[in-house]
Formats: structure tokens, sequence, C-alpha cells
């Protein structure tokens, strides 16, 4: 109601006197069509009379015309008549010569109106304000009575009911807006009403009332702006600094509650430049206008020197000299301002400075509080939260860029608090996990030291036992030291390979000490007989399955003439079936030997081959002659496999059987022949060089990349090749172990 009255108040005290400007100062012009109408009802009374002296003169005249006699009592009834009509008219002209009141009744069809009558524009304008003023300000009354209940039990201390807690906090937010609707509801009324009183059909006594109407019609407008900007702002400044945090809890005013976001201060600081600026120069402009009065409603006919000399001033010796041509009708342009509209005019303005002084006011100390006092919560939370405490959290009140300022203030002050109550729940929990840990590590402690006798006593026994078990590894190994040398000096003597090639190199490189892999060279006749075995396992059973082997095939070509590489597979698998025991029975071990045998003739230069799961291969120059179609073709187990620039690679391929037993039955040995060339370099070789992983991808080498390898160092003599061969193998090994035994041996014829 504060508000309401306030703004009232306000209101016509900004209009009211704008109003009896105006009538002050058309009030000459009513006064002058007042006595136009006193002037023309005298007239018209005794133009009456004389109309009557005039009939009853005619009367008399006839009377004496006809000749006949005229009674005494006519005679004295027209005297009478004549007298009393004289003594009318004298009064008449008396009383319009001294200019003393006349009642004059004027009897028109209705009753007289004119502006400030009880039927007048004005009478109804105020009246119907006022009845719309009372009607708004009971439905203000309505509309707030729930928040003056709620905010008083707050101020008590008393309970407040849900229903209207919810009430109170859904329609917070809309008081600024529905209070001033409510407020300003009048006005509308008054405004639209005033637009039908203005439309053609308007009743308006003269010209004067009409122009009136219309300038309070415009003033009107200009005035319920400001009512509605002045009851919004103040309205809003008390939701936005005393009522939000009384009803929205501490928890919901973290972030923003307004259901509109996106206000701006620079829009609310334009709105209160332009009132400061404005409304003080629009009510000294309005007041200006209204003041000044053309010559041309005077009605001159002409302008004398003394009242051109008050037009124009001291210009008037300038327009009158004969040089200067300045028509008459140009001073009927001009206006001026009398003394008596300067005076009023002068307290108009001021009155109107003051009811803009108490708007800027209010409108700034709105504004200024509306953004500092935001601006310095935020601040003092900013200084407690830099000494240490973090449950510092600023109210949101606007919606404005201090409001989303303030909002992320608390979301960051929430997250620090979060991060430290992470923290120190953390090291709660750490040290809770340290108080068990120390728990568990004294019993442990008792423990240990309950153990540490019995481990005390194991020691030693352990120590017994290492040193036993060194023993016996030592003993092991001088046993296993004791086998490579039986295995070395089993092996045949290199004699037969120095004799029969040009150049020769052996890569050997068991795995373990001793090795599964074995080599074998005998010399009969112009024959030599070289092969490379690799026995099922290594170490020391694939030794001793190697050293069988050695013996069977030395018993083999000592005890048999005119063997063949065939025929000494064929005897030497006889011996490993019988020597093992082997039967073919489920569950049997299936322990056997892969093996490459070759018999080179050096008198015939041929080469003889027989092989039992491994290859053996033979690179030759090429020639001129050699068919490129030829390559890849298979010509009974003997085909070419790879070439190069200067060097073709020819795989002779043994049977897939191994020397043992086998699951399907026995079958002969394949013999392959082949002629020599000189040149041509024999290689023989076990599984361990291909099957070796290493690489990017721990992969096998694969017989390919063997065979190429081959190919690519054939320009090297034997011992070179041996070299490349082990430094290729220990790059692509890298850090992965060696997986089997190493054998390869090559031959130049």
């Amino acid at each position: 109601m504060r508000i309401y009255l306030s703004t009232a108040l306000l209101f016509f005290f900004l209009i009211i006197p704008f109003l009896m400007f105006l009538a002050v100062q058309n009030a000459p012009r009513f006064v002058e069509n007042q006595r136009s109408n006193q002037a023309e009802a005298p007239e018209s009374d005794s133009l009456k009379k004389g109309e009557e002296v005039l009939m009853l003169m005619d009367s008399l005249a006839g009377t004496f015309e006809t000749g006949r006699d005229v009674a005494p009592e006519t005679i004295d009834s027209i005297v009478n008549q004549a007298v009393r009509l004289g003594e009318q008219i004298g009064d008449s002209v008396a009383a319009a010569g001294t200019g003393s009141p006349i009642q004059v009744t004027v009897e028109e069809e209705g009753e007289h109106r004119n502006m400030f009558n009880e039927h007048g524009p004005f009478s109804r304008y105020f009246r119907l304000l006022f009845f719309l003023l009372i009607a708004s300000y009971l439905a203000g009354l309505f509309y707030n009575v729930r928040f003056k209940r709620y905010f008083k039990r707050k101020r008590s201390g008393r309970p407040i009911s849900d229903q209207l807690h919810a009430f109170c906090k859904k329609h917070l937010l809309r008081t600024p807006v529905v209070n001033s609707l409510i407020l300003i509801f009048p006005n509308v009324v008054i405004i639209l009403y005033s637009i039908l009183y203005l439309l053609p059909y308007g009743q308006f006594e003269e010209e004067i009332e009409k122009g009136l109407f219309v300038q309070f019609f415009y003033l009107n407008l200009v005035a319920t702006l400001l009512e509605f900007l002045f009851v919004y702002y103040w309205q809003k400044h008390r939701v936005h600094i005393r009522y939000i945090e009384h009803i929205y809890s501490a928890e919901e005013l973290r972030k923003q509650v307004f259901r509109r976001k996106g206000g701006k201060i620079r829009n609310r600081l334009l709105i209160a430049s332009g009132m400061t600026t404005f409304l003080p120069l629009l009510v000294v402009m309005v007041y200006l206008i209204l003041s000044i009065t053309l010559v041309s409603d005077l009605d001159l006919e002409t302008v004398s020197a003394e009242q051109k000399e008050v037009l124009i001033g001291n210009w008037t010796h300038i327009v009158n000299s004969e040089d200067v041509n300045f028509a008459e009708g140009i001073y009927s342009k001009l206006f001026y301002v009398n003394a008596i509209d300067s005076i009023i005019m002068l307290i108009g303005i001021g009155n109107g400075i003051m009811v803009s002084f108490i708007y800027i006011l209010l409108f700034i100390r709105w504004t200024n509080r509306d953004l500092t006092r935001p601006v310095k919560e935020l601040l003092s939370n900013m200084r407690q939260t830099r000494t240490g405490t973090l449950e510092n959290y600023a109210v949101v009140r606007t919606n404005d860029e201090i409001g989303e300022l303030a909002e992320g203030y608390n979301e960051m002050t929430h997250q620090i608090h979060q991060y430290v109550e992470n923290i120190s729940k953390m090291n709660r929990e750490l040290e809770a996990k340290v108080e068990e840990r120390t728990e568990e590590i004294r019993m442990q402690k008792e423990e240990i030291e309950a153990q540490k006798e019995e481990i005390e006593a194991q020691l030693d026994l352990t120590t017994q036992q290492r040193d036993t078990i060194s023993r016996q590894k030592e003993q092991i190994l001088d046993s296993i030291r004791y086998a490579e040398r039986i295995q070395s000096a089993i092996l045949p003597p290199l004699e037969h390979l120095a004799n029969s090639v040009t150049d020769y190199f052996i890569y050997f490189k068991p795995r373990d000490i001793v090795s599964g892999d074995y080599y074998w060279t005998a010399e009969k006749g112009d024959k030599l007989m070289v092969a490379v075995a690799d026995c099922t396992g290594h170490g020391v059973p694939g030794a001793f399955l190697s050293m069988l082997g050695i013996s069977s095939m030395n018993e083999i070509v000592n005890r048999r003439e005119n063997v063949t590489a065939s025929l000494i597979l064929e005897y030497l698998r006889k011996f490993v079936i019988h020597s093992l025991h082997q039967t073919g029975s489920k569950g049997e071990t299936q322990d056997g030997i892969e093996i490459a045998l070759c018999m080179i003739d050096t008198h015939t230069r041929t080469l003889e081959y027989a092989g039992a799961n491994r290859p053996l291969y033979l690179v030759r120059k090429k020639s001129k002659k050699d068919n490129p179609a030829s390559s890849g073709k298979e010509n009974g187990g003997i085909r070419e496999r790879e070439r190069n620039k200067d060097w073709k690679l020819i795989q002779l391929s043994g049977d897939r059987m191994p020397i043992g037993i086998y699951e399907q039955d026995p079958l002969p040995f394949t013999n392959l022949q082949i002629s020599l060339q000189r040149g041509d370099r024999i290689y023989l070789f076990s599984d361990g060089y291909v099957d070796q992983l290493g690489g990017d991808s721990r992969k096998t080498f694969r017989s390919r990349r063997f065979r190429q390898l081959l190919l690519e160092i054939q320009e090297e003599s034997m011992e070179k090749q041996k070299s490349i061969l082990a430094e290729q193998q220990k790059e692509w090994r890298g850090e992965v172990e060696q997986i089997d035994d190493i054998l390869v041996i090559g031959m130049k014829v």
C-alpha cells in the first residue's frame, strides 16, 4: 500500500499542476465566451420588449384611426402597459451600462454543459478515475494480502503453511509486473475512455474544451508510463534485495530462480539514464510549448510601434528602416510569452522538476543498490573463502551478468568444497587404513617373529640343501660336459670334406650343452657321403638318439657294399625301430630322426640324395640357356624355387616320413640324382634355423627367407657365409631365447 499511495500521489502531483496551468492559461478565453453570452442575452430581451411596445403603439393607432369612441378604461390599460414596458427597458439598459450582474436564463433542450460542471469531460474523467482507483487498490490488497501474512508470520517466528509458502514462492517474481498492471489499470481504462470521448461523436461545447482535453490526454499517457516504470522498478528492487532470501532457501538461491534469463545491466542503465535526462527535459519542453501565445490569436487589425517593439525588441529600428521591406502580415506569425504565463510556467517547471527529481533520485537509488549490494556480498564471500571458509555461497538476486557471476562463484565454491571433502574423506580413509594396516602389521610382526625362529631353523636346513643341490648340479653339469666331449668325439672327422669339396662350412649351435642335431660324413671309394640329422628332442635325450644314429650309420656303411642314399635310410630306419623297441602300439613314444643324406660321386660329378622330412638346397650359377619358364616346375622331387640376377636355387625334397615308427605302412625312400656343375653350392640343414622365433612380431624365420638369404650371400666365401648366417640369426632372435638346436652345412663343389 505504501507503493500504491506514493505512486498515486506522485501521479496526481505530476498531472494536477499541468491541469491547473492549462486552466489558468485558457481562463481568458472562458471569461470572454461568458461575457459574450451575457451580452447577447440582454440584447435579446430588449428587442423583445421593443417589439411589444411597437405592437402596443400599432394597436393604439388603429384604435384612433377607426374613428370610433374609445373607452377611458381601454386608454388607461394601454398607457399602463406602455409605462411598464418602458420601466423594464430602462432597467435592462441601465444594467447593461453599469455592468452589474445579470441573471440570464437560457432554456435549451437538455442542461448546458461546460468544462468543469457536473457533466463536463473532466468531471466525468476524474469521477471515473476515482472509482477505478478504489477498485485497483482493492484488487492489489487482495493479491498482496497473502504476502503480508507470510512476512508477518516470518517476522514473528510463527509456522507458515505449505500452501501459503507455495503461493508466495510461485508468485513472488511476478509481483513487479502484476502490481504495476494493477496500479495502471485505472489509467489504461481512462485512456481508452478518453479515446472514445475524443472520437467524432464526442460532445464538446467549444473547441477550447476539446483542445484542453487532448492536451490532458497526452499528459496522462506520459504519466501512466512513468507510473508503470516507477512501480515496476520499486517492487523489483524490493523483491531482489529484501524478499527473495526470505521465501527461497539458501540452496535454491545458489542458482538463478528466475524463470527468464538474459537480463542485462546495460538495459537497466539505459533506462535509468533515459529517466534522468528525458523526464526533466520533457517537463521543461511541455511547459515552454504550452506557455507560448501566437500573435494571430489576438485578432489585431494592426500592430502599433509599441507592440512591434515588444515583439522584436532592439530589432525594431532595423526592421522599420527604409532599407528593409518587412511586411505587416509577418507579425501575425510571431509568438510571445506574457507575464502571467511566464510566472505560471516557472511555477509549473519548478513543480515538475521537483517531481522529476523524486523519480530520478529513487531510480538511481534502486539501480545502485541492485548493482552494489550483490557485488558487495560477492566480494565479502570471496574474502571469507580466501581466509579458508569454503562453504560461503552468494545469493543470486538478479538475472543479469552479476547474477551469472554469483552463480558461477557458487558453482566454483561447491566444486572446491567437494574437492576438499573428497580429499578429507580420502585422508580419513587413509588414516583408517593406516590404523588397520598398523594393526595388521603388528599382528604380522608377532607372527613373523614366531615364524622367524622356524625360518632360522629351516634356513640351516635350506643352506645344507642348497649346498647339496649345488654339488649335485656341478656333478650333473660335469656329466653333461663330459657327454659333450663324448658326442664331439663320436662326430665324424672333417678330413673327408676337405679332401672332396672345394670349400665348406659347418654352423653348429646346440640349444643346450649337448645336441639332438648331428652331422655325419663318410667316404667310400669315389663317393662322399654327407648327412644332417635332427633327432627328436634336444639336450641329453636328443644326444642319446644322435649317438644311436651316428653309430648305426657307421655300421651300415662299413658292412655293406654298393649302398645308395635311399638304402642307407632304409637300413637306418630298421636299426632305430629295433633299438628303441618300437611296435607302433597306442601310447608308445614316437621318437625318430629327420635326415637329409647326399652322396657325391667326385668322379662322375653326380649327386645322389634321399631324405626323411628334410630337403637339400642346390645353388647354381645361372646360364644363358636357362629358360625362365621352367622356374618353379617340379621334376621328380627336384624343382627350382628362387632365383635372382645371377643365381638360382634348386630344392631336392625328401619323403614325408621320419626315420622310426610311422603311423602308415613304411614305404621305400626315394633316391634322387642330379648332375653337378663346377661351382655348385650344396646346403643341408635342420629345422632349428628356419623355426627360430624373432622379428617385430615374434614369428618364425621361415624357409623362404632362408632361401633368399642364401641367394644373397653366394658371392661370399663359405666361411663368410657362416658368419653372415650367424649374425642374421642373432639379429632375428633379438631378446628371444633359442628354441632348438641349429645345424647348417654348406659345401662348394
